[in-house]
């Protein structure tokens, strides 16, 4: 499989000149047609220009933040797999660039050829590498040591929780923790849905139990796309978080999870000033200005689950989210 990559396009977006004179070497011995660029700006007009196969991209360009490339190649070519580049081990940047949609992450620098072919075919040729069995039992063995490890997902969990302060969505936000040394705290993630809408979800894994951990790791896996589609359904009206509380509630159940998950989900468009919040099981308050509006308390996501929990819509331009279950309490703050 020397030319593997014959006929194809492949473009590099990066501003690396060593890295990317081997890695373009190396494509180009595969047989690919090789167009190279260190501006992410330029980068988006050459995929929008071309038929391209496979998208390289690093992640530290001077013009454009890696996040907001990303999602805009992804948007620009949903199909072509991207694969990011970058010489950090920063844990929630490599979060964050999955979940706005690579295929996967390599570290530079670009010592092993072998695992770099391996990662480049299975990302062009993804059924040459697929079999259900496989991948039935990879998961299922993955999902049972997470089962008997709790406390290794609540590790992972605490490494994937997003900075303490960022600006996403136009806004700055910010969050803290207030609870016991002896326990993990209440799990929290804010994506970025586009220039102005950010969503966020805030959930009591420790509370749970046994399948605590797992259920937040598949929360923090979907919760993002969940809530994409809803917006994407209807472009010109606010989304529907009952229906993402019902497309979570049907992904737990089909994973086995029975159990009872207390959980508060929020979206926040910046340009209308709307915050849309649901609340399954936490106490909840949101203070802004000199208002202070209790979020009602419906029954924790779950088996008792219902479609009729209150979706609560409050008009702000900045607020707090106070939220707590016994010893586990957070702050979140936006403005």
């Amino acid at each position: 499989m020397e030319n593997f990559l014959a006929d194809k396009v492949v473009v590099i977006i990066d501003d690396d000149p060593l890295c990317d004179a081997v890695l373009a070497e190396f494509l180009g011995y595969a047989g690919a047609k090789v167009i190279q660029t260190n501006s992410g700006e330029e980068g988006l007009d050459l995929v929008d220009q071309h038929e391209v196969t496979l998208i390289i991209c690093g992640l530290n360009l001077l013009d454009i933040p890696a996040v907001p490339l990303i999602r805009q190649l992804h948007e620009l070519t949903i199909q072509t797999p991207i694969i990011a580049l970058t010489d950090t081990h920063d844990v929630n940047l490599i979060a964050a660039v999955m979940r706005a949609g690579v295929y996967d992450v390599i570290l530079k620098p670009l010592t092993d050829v072998s695992a770099l072919k391996a990662l480049i075919l299975e990302a062009v040729y993804p059924d040459m590498f697929t079999s259900s069995v496989d991948e039935s039992d990879k998961l299922q063995e993955e999902w049972n040591h997470l089962m008997t490890y709790p406390e290794e997902s609540f590790a992972l969990l605490r490494n994937l929780q997003p900075p303490a302060h960022l600006k996403v969505a136009g806004c700055h936000v910010g969050y803290r923790q207030l609870n016991t040394s002896e326990n993990n705290g209440l799990i929290i993630d804010i994506a970025e849905l586009s220039e102005h809408e950010f969503g966020f979800y805030i959930f009591d894994a420790e509370w749970v139990g046994e399948y605590g951990a797992v259920a937040a790791l598949l929360l923090r896996a979907f919760f993002n796309d969940l809530l994409k589609q809803q917006i994407a359904a209807q472009p010109d009206k606010l989304p529907a978080l009952n229906s993402v509380l019902h497309d979570i509630q049907q992904l737990l159940k089909k994973s086995g999870l029975q159990a009872e998950y207390p959980l508060v989900i929020g979206y926040y468009n910046r340009l209308r000033e709307h915050l849309l919040i649901v609340n399954n099981g936490l106490s909840c308050v949101i203070h802004h200005g000199q208002q202070h509006t209790l979020i009602n308390k419906d029954n924790a996501l779950g088996r008792y689950y219902h479609d009729i929990s209150e979706e609560q819509r409050l008009v702000l331009n900045s607020g707090e989210c106070e939220v707590w279950n016994g010893p586990r309490k957070l702050w979140l703050r936006f403005h």
